[in-house]
């Protein structure tokens, strides 16, 4: 059975950054066709976001887990499949991210127990900032 963890308030998480901190930092595509998008512009698109875990998700066998991440169709645009750094790989380096698991194409769910809302949204923003998720190395 899923203990009964909720997130962590600020103050009282481990966050090595909050979301505040990248909010302004532009993303460049890892396609031609498409435009930079700032990090508040994706997170606007619906298609980047960090949740917590549902209590009966964690009851139902995800119980290891603590967020649900969704890198949806306009987030996409902006890593390559191919690139020296996957996004699980990337997720899985921050710090306080204890386990990572692909579920589907869009979907990850990611053992970090003592992140907080904004920090766990700042993480994922955070590799998609990566240029090695593109493809790109960096300067």
């Amino acid at each position: 059975m899923a203990d009964d963890w909720t997130p962590p308030q600020r103050g009282h998480c481990t966050c090595a950054v909050h979301l505040e901190q990248v909010l302004d930092v532009v993303v460049p595509p890892a396609f031609a066709d498409l435009d930079p998008m700032t990090v508040a512009e994706l997170l606007d698109s619906g298609d980047l976001k960090a949740d917590p875990l549902s209590t009966a998700a964690r009851e139902a066998g995800a119980g290891d887990y603590h967020w649900s991440l969704w890198v949806g169709d306009t987030a996409r645009g902006y890593y390559h499949d191919h690139a020296p750094l996957r996004l699980d790989d990337g997720l899985r380096a921050a710090p306080g991210v204890v386990a990572v698991e692909w579920v589907e194409r869009e979907e990850f769910v990611v053992a970090a127990p003592t992140l907080c809302t904004d920090g766990m949204t700042a993480v994922v923003a955070g590799v998609l900032i990566d240029p090695r998720v593109r493809g790109e190395h960096p300067a």
